[in-house]
């Protein structure tokens, strides 16, 4: 079985299930994937409504935003925005 990977230099975009599942920035889980994103170069976006969802508002838990705040601040996770047009 050969292991499949995200190719260098992609730009991801990452839901709220999978920063639930990697929990905050103390977790093996997370950190092993932080160290998979500087490997690989890649860019990872977290749309508004995800980052909504993980609870990025104002009388929100810290808790949430701090795990936003430190995956900005390792520079793998950039806010982005999704736009759905018809063509």
């Amino acid at each position: 079985m050969t292991e499949e990977s995200i190719p260098s230099d992609s730009v991801v975009i990452i839901d709220s299930s999978m920063l639930f599942a990697m929990g905050g920035p103390s977790n093996e889980k997370c950190q092993a994937f932080e160290r998979y994103v500087q490997r690989q170069n890649l860019t990872g976006y977290v749309p508004q409504q995800v980052a909504e969802e993980l609870g990025e508002s104002p009388d929100a838990y810290v808790y949430q935003r701090d795990r936003l705040k430190a995956a900005q601040d390792t520079g793998w996770l950039q806010p982005g925005e999704i736009e759905f047009t018809l063509a």
